[in-house]
């Protein structure tokens, strides 16, 4: 009776031992200890039809931007530029129409009521968008290669998607609606023929 008392004891023992150690299958532990990469495109998703839509649908018309800042620069820059930070950079969210003068390999020569300008259609690169909207900041972000792959799927997004379309559509003295935005130096400021990082781009019948 001793002995089975012990081995009964030493069942016991190891029954409880067995249940006391937790056994997380492997493919849960994996995936708590994933790291979830930053998805870019997914992002930019998200907010195209939404924030960025609504931004640049609000954007000051160009031909009334370009006059604020001939004549008051520094109080338009802070008005409605932004930057990244204190440099003499300033993105601008634009918007407005204009008669098709030429049709370029790398842009469209538009003109406003008042301006010339150039809508880009080959080179569409750097952060102008994305910084001029106001809606992404750099702080927001831990890895700063997150932050820049949204430029980079913008930008693709427009050469993409919106500049074929246009381009094979467009023909000289047809008028083109637009937003967009432009990149500005304040100690440099040339106010002629700006170019124009295009966000949307409408031919008007």
């Amino acid at each position: 009776m001793k002995a089975l008392k012990y081995i009964l004891v030493g069942i016991l023992a190891v029954f409880l031992g067995f249940k006391s150690i937790y056994l997380m299958p492997l493919d849960q532990k994996l995936a708590e200890n994933q790291i979830i990469d930053f998805d870019a495109e997914t992002f930019v998703e998200g907010i195209w039809n939404t924030e960025l839509m609504k931004v640049y649908n609000n954007a000051p018309d160009i031909d009334l931007l370009i006059d604020s800042l001939k004549q008051h620069p520094k109080s338009t820059f802070a008005k409605n530029g932004n930057s990244l930070g204190i440099g003499n950079i300033g993105y601008f969210r634009v918007k407005g129409q204009g008669e098709v003068l030429q049709i370029n390999e790398n842009n469209v020569l538009l003109q406003t009521a008042n301006n010339t300008v150039e809508i880009e259609t080959e080179f569409i690169f750097g952060n102008a968008i994305r910084d001029a909207s106001g809606l992404i900041k750099i702080n927001d972000f831990d890895d700063t290669s997150d932050f820049n792959s949204i430029s980079e799927m913008i930008n693709d997004r427009i050469r993409k998607e919106l500049i074929p379309s246009f381009s094979s559509e467009l023909k000289i003295h047809q008028t083109v609606r637009f937003e967009g935005a432009v990149e500005l130096n304040r100690e440099h400021l040339t106010l002629s023929q700006l170019e124009v990082i295009p966000f949307t781009l409408k031919i008007i019948p």
